[in-house]
């Protein structure tokens, strides 16, 4: 499992921790839900991919984009 990082307000992380917390998930757990939710419903978007291609080799496709997001502060994930 890949490690990442994400700017939030500190109001809207607060409300996250809450509802997870009633939810009895983590914040990390409560949030990949809503992502695999979300990748579910509109993974029809990836309408261009070939039928041969599996949906998750979207993120090699991807990969280059991503190049410009690189974070020094993430760095401390690279030993992990």
């Amino acid at each position: 499992m890949g490690v990442m990082s994400i700017r939030i307000k500190d109001k809207n992380k607060k409300l996250l921790k809450i509802i997870a917390s009633y939810e009895g998930k983590t914040i990390g757990g409560f949030i990949e839900e809503l992502l695999e939710d979300y990748i579910e419903k509109n993974k029809d978007r990836l309408h261009f991919l070939t039928p041969q291609v599996e949906t998750f080799d979207v993120t090699g496709l991807s990969a280059q984009a991503f190049l410009d997001w690189d974070n020094k502060e993430d760095e401390i994930y690279d030993k992990l």
